[in-house]
């Protein structure tokens, strides 16, 4: 298994990991619609000091995450795209991801991360709370987010 940042090239099996994950959940996965972002992971999370990540297994997406710079001032980044794929739940993969990213965003000297996420999120929501996430008021304009979490770093 390795953790690397996202480039171009794996395009292709990011999009295809998605569709499983997004399918599984229950819903279709939008690439052009309300996952546009994806098309976009560069500019979208690369330039602004973010980073997008992917965990793969020989050539196969096994697991993403993604961080998000919203507000560079304030020092505010948001988790994005944080998925393992069900047959690797369970693992540790998750917690890999996610303690990939809290070192990264305290490398970029973050003092707050949010997220949003659904109720069904189980896993998802369990593992946020282990990090110390709190429920928050609705930040941003997700029509299918239900659950609105933050976390403050330590300066």
């Amino acid at each position: 298994m390795e953790l690397i940042s996202y480039s171009s090239e794996f395009q292709a099996s990011l999009e295809d990991f998605l569709e499983i994950m997004y399918s599984y959940r229950g819903y279709k996965f939008e690439p052009t619609g309300l996952q546009s972002d994806i098309r976009n992971i560069e500019n979208i999370y690369q330039s602004p000091g973010g980073n997008f990540w992917i965990m793969r297994e020989n050539t196969v997406v096994i697991g993403s995450i993604g961080l998000k710079i919203l507000n560079k001032i304030d020092k505010i980044g948001e988790i994005k795209r944080y998925f393992v794929l069900p047959s690797y739940q369970g693992k540790g993969i998750g917690t890999l991801l996610m303690e990939h990213l809290l070192l990264n965003a305290n490398k970029n000297e973050l003092h707050i991360l949010r997220l949003d996420t659904m109720r069904k999120s189980i896993v998802a929501r369990k593992v946020f709370e282990k990090y110390g996430f709190q429920e928050i008021n609705k930040y941003n304009d997700n029509e299918i987010a239900e659950i609105f979490m933050e976390l403050k770093l330590k300066k």
